[in-house]
């Protein structure tokens, strides 16, 4: 298992507008990592790929 990272766009407190913010998963491979973050953040909302971390 391997770490990856991400960026998602979350909504602000209030409810009024977004920011994008990193979020880190454990995960075999980027791909379900990616599907791992677009199930909690929901589809749309996960920016490019996972990269893993060092």
């Amino acid at each position: 298992m391997r770490t990856y990272k991400a960026t998602v766009r979350v909504t602000k407190s209030g409810g009024i507008g977004y920011m994008y913010v990193w979020a880190q998963v454990t995960a075999q491979k980027p791909i379900a990592a990616k599907l791992m973050l677009e199930a909690q953040y929901g589809r749309g909302n996960v920016l490019g790929t996972a990269v893993q971390v060092a």
